[in-house]
């Protein structure tokens, strides 16, 4: 189920036109958010096969300089924060996905997380490529959880195991949704 799910939304995000508009839209409403107005150290991710674009707000985070600012790097088996500075170097790692290269930090300094996804739900949870990087990296966080998506990545359930972690927030271009959990 998950498999037929996961590529008919990357389909549908492939062909998408929208992605620049909608990327900035997300972008100015995740910096209207309280948790990251707070936020002192903020784990973004680097855009890869048409997924939300917040470079914008990876540029603008590092012009205020006023925050922490990592990328996700798979090692190990694994995603693990490292610190990015301008300007911005990446290299191609884990499936062709830039990644930074630097000092990697535990999750633990973490206070933010702006997540990807391949869909939402109202609950929170996502769907993903399917390797369970961000849930195992989630599931040993105490940062607040911020999923991106476009809003017809957003659908009323997904099935979910005890391993998938969900988000805090969920933020598209015209909503912010809180997610309510169902027992």
């Amino acid at each position: 189920m998950k498999e037929v799910l996961r590529n008919k939304f990357l389909s549908i995000r492939k062909r998408y036109k929208g992605r620049i508009e909608d990327s900035i839209k997300i972008t100015r409403r995740i910096l209207l958010l309280p948790e990251f107005r707070k936020s002192k150290s903020v784990l973004l991710y680097y855009p890869y096969k048409n997924e939300v674009d917040i470079r914008f707000l990876i540029k603008h985070l590092l012009k205020e300089n006023k925050r922490f600012i990592f990328l996700p790097k798979v090692s190990n088996n694994r995603i693990v924060p490292v610190k990015v500075d301008f300007p911005v170097v990446l290299k191609r790692g884990f499936a062709g996905i830039k990644e930074p290269d630097g000092i990697e930090f535990p999750e633990r300094v973490i206070d933010l997380v702006i997540v990807p996804g391949v869909a939402f739900d109202y609950q929170g949870y996502r769907l993903g490529y399917g390797g369970g990087f961000y849930d195992r990296f989630l599931s040993n966080s105490k940062a607040y959880k911020v999923g991106v998506a476009y809003d017809f990545q957003i659908v009323d359930r997904l099935p979910h195991g005890e391993h998938d972690v969900p988000v805090d927030v969920i933020v598209t271009p015209t909503q912010t949704i809180k997610p309510k959990r169902r027992r």
